[in-house]
């Protein structure tokens, strides 16, 4: 149930005393859920400048999953109006990207757009209660056949009439399923394209800005591990695999970002998905937040691995390797772009080595593997801002404005994600020669499958803070912050398996002994900590502390860096 109070102002006979600019047009957003906050995002930028109208919000409560969407929509300013009130007053225009809720009640001529990637879903369920149910005696699907949310007849039909003045459809392929489905809404029917994927597509320019934030540079490969909510879906039937990705995957050459669904987020509650994901955040995990980020995250992708969710879809259309871990069929609408990404990517083995498969997957030099499911996607590509602004206008009566329409680029400091800094790793140091080492880490903090375990020797290196006492414990280097003799002593009389310390820029040895640090050509912030595994790969090659090079170069992923070694005198 809504808390905000009703308001006088803009709205009532109190408005016009106390507004500062009298608008002509009032339009109402019905803000079902953190999904619609997404969408509405691509969407309201075709009012952008236009002082004659007027936004107004509303919140229904007819989702079973609407996490504080009143709170949210206060907190950014906009204004905010109870369902009571906003089903009690006339506007000139009402929006909605979910058909729940008794939109039926709403005065004005409302047009419903898609908060996904077109239609491409079954319906889960029958609408809940207090939204339309299927009126008595209308024709229901055949046995065996699902409907299509948001183009059939229980979600657009109310006491015999179409409810919505226009239904917006991404793609003309879409007409096809609503005549089949709903004949006689078909006349409300716009095809308009679809808004976040022309700004998807325009955003491509500031990709290298994304990869930054990530952490990605260049020679980073950007995973990006996506999913749609429900049992059926990636995190659903795959709990336990963003662990083991960031577990099997060196953190040196590749960066995990996890986009979750909006209803994962709110179904359980943000501190239980951070608390359930707890390993793979301190592993290096970037948890991209519910309201905004995704479509950064996703433009800054090499390869993305995901569900039948749009997200995993939109990933594909940009061309990007895509891997379905989770596709249930019969969730998914025959003839949609998500059926075309079902029939085209390849599934993920869960058994298999999953580096492998990402190679794999990114070596794949077809070019026209996902044409479908981009032509899918939206008829009129990059028009979409434009045939929206027409449709509202036009059922406004308003004439638009003269100046062209926005296509906003996705901001980079929109994209903030959720991190924290790799503390522990599993770590494989192969001397080459006698002064060349290769080093490969592995964040200790998750465990990979049994079966796919690098088989390489490796040691533990841990933070001398790190929460874990089992991995600060057995760590053969320990890091520390402190420089001093006896904050190194300390860990050597503590840890009984510790060999090295890293101190600063310095590393000390179990038999007392030092070498200060001095690195060249290093991008890597734990330079000095690889350092201190490319010598105990070297030491474990069977070679004294005594006779270190004065010069090491180390291999750690795609850099390659020099290390001058300096012993006291």
């Amino acid at each position: 149930m809504s808390t905000t109070r009703w308001l006088g102002v803009p709205l009532g006979p109190e408005g016009p005393r106390w507004t500062t600019v009298a608008a002509e047009r009032f339009v109402l957003v019905v803000v079902h859920t953190i999904t619609a906050v997404n969408r509405f995002a691509d969407i309201l930028s075709v009012f952008d400048s236009d002082r004659r109208v007027q936004l107004v919000f509303t919140f229904p409560a007819a989702s079973a999953v609407t996490a504080d969407v009143e709170g949210y929509l206060a907190a950014t300013g906009a204004l905010v109006i109870p369902w009571d009130q906003a089903v009690s007053t006339k506007f000139h225009l009402a929006l909605s990207v979910h058909n729940s809720g008794n939109l039926h009640e709403i005065d004005a001529p409302l047009i419903v757009l898609s908060h996904g990637m077109g239609y491409t879903k079954n319906s889960h369920r029958k609408p809940e209660a207090g939204s339309r149910k299927p009126e008595a005696g209308s024709r229901k699907p055949e046995a065996g056949s699902r409907s299509v949310y948001g183009l059939s007849r229980e979600w657009l039909i109310h006491s015999g009439d179409v409810v919505p003045s226009a239904i917006v459809l991404s793609h003309e392929e879409q007409c096809a399923r609503l005549g089949e489905s709903v004949p006689e809404a078909l006349s409300a029917a716009v095809v308009a394209g679809d808004p976040c994927f022309d700004r998807l597509v325009a955003s491509e320019q500031r990709r290298s800005g994304y990869r930054r934030v990530l952490g990605a540079g260049d020679d980073t490969t950007v995973v990006v591990l996506t999913s749609t909510w429900g049992d059926r879906s990636l995190l659903g039937t795959m709990p336990d695999l963003p662990g083991h990705l960031l577990a099997e995957l060196p953190v040196d050459r590749y960066v995990v970002a996890a986009v979750l669904h909006p209803n994962v987020w709110f179904a359980h509650g943000p501190h239980q998905i951070r608390l359930w994901l707890g390993d793979c955040l301190r592993a290096g995990l970037r948890l991209i937040p519910p309201a905004e980020g995704w479509q950064q995250a996703l433009i800054a992708s090499d390869v993305v691995i995901g569900d039948h969710g749009a997200v995993t879809g939109y990933g594909a259309a940009l061309g990007r390797p895509t891997l379905l871990a989770s596709f249930p069929v019969p969730e998914v609408a025959a003839g949609s772009a998500i059926d075309a990404l079902g029939r085209t990517a390849a599934r993920l083995d869960r058994r298999g080595p999953f580096e492998a498969q990402i190679r794999t997957a990114l070596t794949d030099t077809a070019t026209d593997r996902w044409s479908q499911v981009r032509d899918l996607t939206t008829s009129v590509p990059g028009r979409s801002a434009d045939l929206l602004r027409r449709v509202f206008y036009d059922l406004m009566r308003l004439p638009e404005p003269s100046r062209t329409t926005l296509l906003p680029r996705y901001s980079v400091g929109g994209l903030v994600p959720e991190e924290e800094p790799v503390r522990a790793w599993w770590v494989a140091a192969e001397p080459r020669d006698v002064d060349e080492v290769v080093v490969t880490r592995w964040p200790a903090d998750v465990l990979a499958r049994e079966d796919q375990t690098p088989d390489a020797a490796r040691h533990l290196v841990v933070a001398g803070g790190h929460p874990r006492r089992d991995l600060r414990g057995n760590a053969a280097i320990v890091v520390i912050d402190g420089e001093g003799d006896s904050a190194v002593e300390a860990v050597f009389d503590s840890r009984p398996s510790t060999v090295l310390v890293v101190a600063g820029d310095s590393i000390a040895h179990r038999d007392g002994t030092r070498l200060s640090v001095a690195l060249a050509d290093s991008s890597s912030p734990d330079g000095v900590i690889v350092c201190g595994s490319a010598i105990y790969g070297w030491l474990a090659a069977g070679r004294k502390w005594s006779e270190l090079p004065e010069t090491l170069t180390v291999r750690l992923g795609r850099q390659v860096f020099t290390a001058c070694l300096t012993r006291p005198r």
